[in-house]
């Protein structure tokens, strides 16, 4: 019965997306574990894993609500094991079990980590605190831009621990998770509760703790969590876009103690590394590619480790839809596939111009693209302006993108991402009109 709801979710989706990415992605998934809330899929390797997940939840998502009245979170992975509860509670275990947030994304390990000179140092860093969590390094403060790995850092440190057996509690969160809980905290009045299940931890993990910023009560509340678990020892590992003392409108006593143990910074990786950072993510999905393809990649995308990646992602992509060997696409190949990605060519591109752009195409004006309405003449076009700014912007983040659109916060730029990248990718008249937007805004 559970393996029907897998294949009914399937049968549909192929109804929807071109045969050949179907065959490509989801011929070999199976349904492993599931709960009320999540499924969980295996697939043959991580790399597909890490796609599908980046580029399908959602889609799988609204296909399981509409089949059977609720969205089930489907996670796609490489080893079997128990569906998380993602309710946010710490578990309770006893003897020397672990008590483990189970938000830690399993392939954020050291061991997958390319050290260079331009992480070098944090890398050490991090790997001191999983050693002996508590006692080096506390708070362990890493900062640098987006995509330059600190999450993966952070992670792996949780995973270290994890995977080392101790009697040890690990909670890993977000500064706005965090912000969001304690105010459904005081809503319910079980602030109590609130503060147990994050001051009983041995090693609480936050990133982004940047967003911090301007959020007075959270501040207060987050200062009272700080000293009460670094009075006992419990190690902190904190992740911002910058150090401490460049975070606006935060508190100085915050920035003392964050201050106060260890602050290190991820900045850009070099070529040599970035070639290094290639080669160790094509490795285990047995993607070749020449030497010549790799150095064109790394000299051409520049801006973060994730956009590395991504390229591999979109190089696989592009290969399986039209039935090729990675091997055999060249450098010619590679330069028009990665055309969007490759930083040189955007560096002179402006929100203003990209609104533009979009606003001319979908006869919409500036004013009318920052209102905040959800009406879908409105809301896709800002989806498709929102999408192109990550695309070609790459030195802006998520959050600059949402206030220049009047957004929220960074997750609905996400949510637009993931969308636009689905309907790019099925949708062949929609691609080709994305791409003329693109040489248009080009020029």
């Amino acid at each position: 019965m559970d393996q029907d709801i897998w294949q009914n979710i399937l049968d549909k989706l192929e109804e929807n997306i071109n045969p050949q990415s179907f065959k490509t992605w989801f011929s070999d998934t199976k349904l492993v574990d599931m709960t009320d809330k999540a499924l969980m899929i295996r697939v043959a390797t991580q790399f597909s894993a890490n796609y599908l997940n980046q580029n399908y939840n959602e889609a799988l998502s609204e296909i399981s609500y509409s089949l059977y009245g609720r969205k089930y979170d489907i996670q796609f992975i490489t080893n079997p094991h128990r569906v998380s509860d993602k309710s946010g509670e710490v578990p309770e275990y006893s003897g020397n079990r672990i008590t483990m947030n189970t938000k830690l994304n399993e392939r954020y390990n050291f061991e997958d980590f390319v050290v260079g000179s331009n992480n070098n140092f944090a890398c050490s860093a991090a790997k001191a605190v999983a050693e002996s969590p508590g006692y080096t390094y506390n708070p362990l403060f890493i900062y640098g831009e987006s995509g330059m790995g600190k999450t993966h850092l952070m992670q792996a440190i949780g995973n270290f621990v994890s995977r080392e057996g101790r009697n040890c509690s690990i909670y890993y969160t977000t500064s706005e998770a965090f912000t969001n809980e304690m105010i459904d905290g005081i809503r319910a009045n079980k602030m109590s509760d609130f503060r147990a299940k994050f001051r009983k931890v041995d090693l609480l993990l936050v990133d982004d703790i940047h967003f911090l910023s301007r959020k007075e009560g959270t501040q207060e509340e987050f200062f009272h969590t700080f000293n009460a678990l670094f009075e006992n020892k419990k190690q902190i590992v904190l992740t911002s876009d910058r150090p401490p003392k460049d975070i606006p409108d935060l508190e100085k006593r915050l920035v003392t103690r964050f201050e106060s143990g260890l602050t290190c910074d991820l900045k850009n990786p070099n070529f040599e590394t970035r070639v290094a950072i290639l080669r160790k993510k094509a490795e285990p999905e047995n993607i070749v590619l020449s030497d010549d393809v790799f150095n064109f990649i790394a000299d051409s995308i520049t801006s973060s480790v994730r956009a590395l990646e991504g390229s591999l992602i979109r190089i696989l992509a592009f290969s399986s839809y039209n039935k090729l060997n990675p091997e055999e696409i060249d450098v010619a190949a590679a330069s028009d596939i990665l055309s969007d990605m490759i930083s040189e060519k955007l560096r002179n591109i402006s929100l203003d111009a990209i609104t533009k752009q979009v606003c001319l195409s979908y006869s919409l004006s500036p004013a009318q693209m920052m209102e905040k309405t959800r009406k879908q003449n409105v809301a896709f076009p800002r989806q498709v302006a929102m999408y192109l700014a990550n695309m070609l912007i790459p030195q802006l983040s998520l959050k600059e993108i949402a206030v220049y659109y009047n957004r929220k916060d960074h997750t609905t730029v996400l949510h637009a991402k993931k969308l636009i990248e689905n309907q790019f990718r099925e949708d062949e008249d929609f691609r080709s009109h994305v791409e003329l937007m693109i040489k248009n805004i080009r020029n």
